[in-house]
C-alpha cells in the first residue's frame, strides 16, 4: 500500500469517519489485537484536531513503513507544545495525549505554513508480546 490521504472537516462526526478510514487501511497490516489501540490513538488525535486545530480541513495521512505506520494529522490551528504528562488527567479530563504516547512507537509535533501536524508511529506488532 502507498501512501493515502483523506480530507474531513473539523466536526465531531469526522472522528469515526477519520477512525475508520485509518483502520481499514492499517487491518491488513496491523495485528488483531492491536487494532483496539490503534482506534483509540487516532481517536484521541482526531478528537484533538476538532477540538483545537481550527476551521480549516484536516488531512489524514497513512503510511505504511516496515513494521509499523505512519499516520499524520494536519489541521489549521496553532499547535501546542507537547509537555509529558504522569497519570494526570488535562483540562479537560482526558489522558489523551499520555495514551498517545504509551501506545505507540513514538510520536512528535510539528508546525508549517501556519498548520499544526500531529504524527505517530503504531507497530504492526506489540513489541512487548515479540520481545517475549
Amino acid at each position: 500500500m502507498e501512501k493515502r490521504t483523506f480530507t474531513f472537516t473539523p466536526a465531531p462526526a469526522s472522528v469515526p469517519r477519520a477512525r475508520e478510514c485509518v483502520v481499514g487501511l492499517a487491518e491488513p497490516f496491523v495485528d488483531g489485537e492491536r487494532i483496539a489501540d490503534l482506534r483509540l490513538v487516532i481517536s484521541e488525535v482526531i478528537t484533538n484536531a476538532v477540538r483545537h486545530g481550527g476551521d480549516g480541513d484536516m488531512l489524514v495521512a497513512v503510511t505504511p513503513k516496515p513494521g509499523y505506520l505512519c499516520v499524520q494529522v494536519t489541521d489549521t490551528g496553532d499547535g501546542f507544545a507537547p509537555r509529558p504528562r504522569a497519570y494526570e488527567p488535562d483540562e479537560d479530563g482526558g489522558f489523551g495525549l499520555f495514551l498517545v504516547e504509551r501506545l505507540t512507537r513514538r510520536w512528535g509535533l510539528t508546525r508549517e505554513d501556519s498548520n499544526t501536524r500531529v504524527w505517530f508511529e503504531f507497530d504492526f506488532a506489540d513489541r512487548d508480546a515479540a520481545a517475549a
